[in-house]
């Protein structure tokens, strides 16, 4: 296994565990940007490193729902 086999996340368990779960805990799209942000992952990474909580991700509003 080389390098480029790990492309694109280089992640390790607790990172990748992380992040899936503050993006499931999150309320909007917004809030997704701002957990990529924090990691520095773009969103093809995203995309590619978490495909099916990419879908859900799609689900959610763009802003912060009203008293939220």
């Amino acid at each position: 296994m080389n390098e480029n086999d790990c492309f694109p996340l280089l992640l390790s368990q607790r990172e990748f565990s992380t992040i899936d779960a503050r993006i499931r805990m999150s309320t909007s799209k917004a809030d997704v940007t701002d957990i990529l942000d924090w990691y520095e992952l773009s969103e093809d990474d995203f995309v590619a490193g978490f495909p099916d909580l990419a879908k859900t991700v799609q689900e959610l509003p763009d802003e912060h729902p009203p008293g939220v």
